[in-house]
């Protein structure tokens, strides 16, 4: 009896673990997928978050803000989308290759700039 109610205690523990791993301020899991809410200033991505990382066949939705209009390329999925300063634009796409993909944003003079990486891992 004792052994079960280890064993139960574990799984409560180790179920508890992997709900929190999940939780970030950055990202929200919902039934259809995966969302993240990004925003670019002078270029750069803000806040500490360098990797989205999701897994094969999610639904991934990455809401982009931007201080000035900004083109992001996703490298590997070639979406490109375009962000107008004060317009919000979602980029939408179902996780079908894995691997790790930049996503760049395409400035004048044919800069390229990494904002971001995108993390597709197995199921």
């Amino acid at each position: 009896m004792i052994a079960s109610g280890k064993s139960l205690w574990r799984s409560t523990i180790f179920a508890a673990a992997a709900a929190l791993s999940t939780v970030s301020v950055d990202t929200a899991r919902t039934e259809e997928g995966r969302r993240f809410d990004l925003r670019v200033e002078n270029g750069r991505v803000v806040g500490d978050l360098k990797v989205v990382r999701v897994r094969r066949d999610d639904t991934v939705e990455i809401h982009w803000t931007a201080d000035r209009r900004t083109v992001v390329h996703l490298h590997g999925y070639d979406i490109e989308t375009v962000i107008e300063a004060g317009a919000p634009k979602t980029m939408s796409f179902r996780a079908r290759a894995t691997g790790r993909f930049p996503i760049e944003t395409h400035g004048a003079g044919g800069r390229h700039r990494t904002l971001i990486h995108l993390e597709v891992h197995p199921r």
